[in-house]
């Protein structure tokens, strides 16, 4: 099993990015990203590469001063699990640490993963930063099926996931 190194993005690696990530929107299990918007943020990604070559990124946004979230985690699809998912989270927490930030969230079809990454799943009602910046804006708005996860950055957990609470964009709003 080829090592696993990971690394800021660079320009050069747009494409490979591009090409994974909207594979994986056009099956409807992410948001699509056009050329530009990896251009514009690829300071905000982290990509992991073997000798095999590109394997995945995500990119770690800063809402507020203190809340980052996991974005656009893709990666190339393997008969094996080889931790490259777990990797590329780990970067970005450590980066999230790095910058002084409290909490990191993702928004997820798959909470289980980042579940054994050490997050909980909460509502998406307790990350107003979110909920209502960038929801609303969402082209998947009306339908969203994806779970808030968050981890606070020192350690502590954060409340469970209440029965009685909302648990995406569309149980938050009704709609």
């Amino acid at each position: 099993m080829p090592a696993i190194g990971i690394s800021p993005m660079r320009v050069r690696d747009v494409d490979a990015a591009l090409a994974l990530i909207n594979a994986y929107a056009a099956e409807d299990r992410m948001l699509e990203r056009t050329r530009d918007f990896l251009l514009e943020h690829v300071h905000d990604f982290f990509i992991a590469e073997s000798s095999d070559g590109f394997e995945g990124c995500v990119a770690l946004a800063v809402l507020t001063p203190d809340l980052a979230e996991i974005r656009s985690l893709a990666v190339r699809p393997q008969p094996s699990r080889r931790g490259v998912g777990r990797a590329l989270v780990a970067a970005c927490v450590d980066e999230a640490r790095r910058l002084g930030l409290k909490r990191v969230f993702a928004l997820t079809l798959v909470p289980e993963f980042f579940e054994k990454c050490g997050f909980t799943v909460v509502s998406l009602a307790r990350l107003p930063e979110k909920s209502t910046a960038e929801c609303p804006i969402c082209p998947k708005r009306s339908r969203c099926d994806e779970q808030a996860v968050l981890l606070h950055i020192d350690g502590t957990k954060p409340e469970p996931l209440r029965p009685d609470e909302p648990v995406g964009y569309t149980a938050l709003t009704g709609r």
